[in-house]
């Protein structure tokens, strides 16, 4: 279906390129959960920014195009009209034609319009200003300076940082999180609040000598 769309894959990531510098990823997942003979299919929909992952490789060692792993991305339940978390039961020895049909439908639909969106590098910075549902504190205390020193100020980079590590130093507060509709279970990626990830000052160092 993927490769029917233009996509190719690499490890765990479907790719292809929407524009000079940006990717549009589809990511699959699978789950059983507790019941046997059904496989649940949910489709995260993402964009790769080729500067940004080059630079974001420079300041960590940390290498995305391996895996082409998205700058951006969220699941497509959350673009839905539903604006929930969206998955497919699929049965097996049933026919389940449907339901890659439904599945191409709302990448079709709701997916690549997503990524016409964020491939725009000023879309892009926004939606790590406002910090949109979906992006963790650990993915943006990384991105929004990069973005803001790829935009030309470094210095509003600098501030972002400065304002991350405040942040880290700080006592954890549920509040923090991004709050995703339908959500029922209380997820928390990163290093623990509290103290700042020894990493990331590795990362304000380098980010600092650019």
């Amino acid at each position: 279906m993927s490769k029917g769309m233009g996509f190719k894959l690499k490890k765990y990531n479907f790719y292809k390129p929407i524009s000079e510098m940006a990717h549009a990823t589809l990511g699959f997942g699978m789950a059983t959960h507790t019941d046997k003979g059904h496989i649940y299919v949910d489709v995260t929909i993402g964009v790769f920014h080729k500067d940004v992952e080059e630079l974001l490789n420079k300041l960590t060692g940390y290498n995305s195009f391996d895996i082409m792993q998205p700058t951006i991305g969220t699941q497509i339940g959350y673009l839905m009209p539903g604006n929930s978390y969206k998955e497919w039961d699929f049965i097996e020895n049933k026919d389940n034609s449907h339901l890659y049909d439904d599945i191409l439908t709302n990448i079709q639909t709701y997916g690549f319009a997503y990524q016409e969106k964020m491939k725009d590098f000023d879309k892009l910075l926004e939606a790590f200003e406002k910090r949109e549902p979906g992006i963790f504190n650990s993915a943006r205390d990384r991105c929004l300076p990069i973005l803001y020193y790829l935009k030309g100020d470094k210095q509003k980079g600098l501030k972002a940082i400065e304002a991350a590590i405040e942040r880290q130093k700080q006592p954890f507060k549920e509040s923090d999180l991004p709050k995703l509709s339908g959500e029922d279970v209380l997820t928390i990626i990163g290093p623990g609040i509290g103290k700042v990830d020894p990493e990331y000052l590795k990362f304000a160092e380098k980010y600092e000598a650019l």
